[in-house]
């Protein structure tokens, strides 16, 4: 039985597997973004892309995702924004290049709800 590459502790199967087969939605900002990082783990691009506002979804996804070795997430925080559909996430995340350098990306996500759904926006990286 695999850990969920979310840094859970939890089992795939009863963590992000459901949101990545699309047997539930996401119930709040904190878990897509969980979900999206196994979904970066798992090169799973169709739900990336799938939960990414159409709006700010960049046109070479799929090319990004292959390159990395994601290593581990950390939740600092998230909150609600000033709108009801509105919530953030920061976090930190760990992983190797393509070349195997370990690098981190520490970022502040942006999400909104639309119907059931939770998409990401976009994100500022913090320093």
């Amino acid at each position: 039985m695999d850990l969920c590459p979310c840094c859970s502790g939890q089992l795939y199967k009863n963590c992000c597997q459901p949101y990545h087969l699309w047997r539930k939605n996401a119930p709040n900002a904190e878990i897509l973004m969980r979900s999206r990082y196994s979904a970066y783990a798992l090169r799973q691009a169709d739900y990336l892309i799938k939960t990414w506002h159409p709006k700010t979804l960049p046109s070479k996804l799929a090319e990004e995702i292959s390159d990395a070795k994601w290593i581990d997430l950390v939740i600092h925080k998230s909150w609600a924004g000033k709108e009801t559909n509105e919530a953030y996430v920061e976090f930190t995340a760990r992983y190797r290049n393509k070349n195997g350098k370990a690098e981190r990306m520490h970022e502040t996500s942006h999400f909104i709800k639309q119907g059931d759904h939770w998409f990401y926006i976009d994100g500022i990286f913090n320093v």
